[in-house]
């Protein structure tokens, strides 16, 4: 089975100057009508929501941005999860949050075992050092 995704990236000009291009929300738009599934990553969920997929729709973002994601109204910033899934939304809240994000959309789309291939293959084994180490 074939599936189609869309995933937007996050950083300033998603934030800042993106949402205001109708050109780049128009396409945004256009895509996540025709996507199974559409994603973003950090403050890619300011493109999402100015583009119109996460307006009403409960969303993760970076946690530096979620009070003013917020104050956008009409959606539902959830401060508690690395990556929220609302129907074919799936949004992450940073960098490594995306990927857990794809991880289980790969698991999702091909099942858990292969998802836990990819991540073995991929070698992502979280461990943040000064979290986990409480010697130093």
């Amino acid at each position: 089975m074939n599936y189609e995704q869309g995933l937007v990236p996050g950083g300033r000009g998603a934030r800042e100057t993106q949402p205001h291009n109708p050109s780049v929300t128009g396409w945004i738009a256009k895509v996540a009508e025709q996507a199974d599934w559409v994603t973003s990553v950090c403050t890619g969920s300011f493109l999402l929501h100015a583009a119109g997929p996460a307006k009403g729709r409960r969303v993760a973002t970076h946690w530096a941005s979620e009070e003013t994601l917020e104050a956008f109204g009409d959606v539902t910033v959830v401060r508690d999860a690395r990556y929220v899934v609302d129907s074919n939304l799936v949004t992450a809240q940073g960098v490594s949050a995306g990927i857990d994000m794809a991880l289980w959309l790969v698991g999702r789309i091909h099942g858990r075992d292969h998802a836990r291939v990819v991540r073995r293959y991929i070698q992502y084994e979280p461990a943040p050092p000064y979290m986990a180490d409480e010697s130093g």
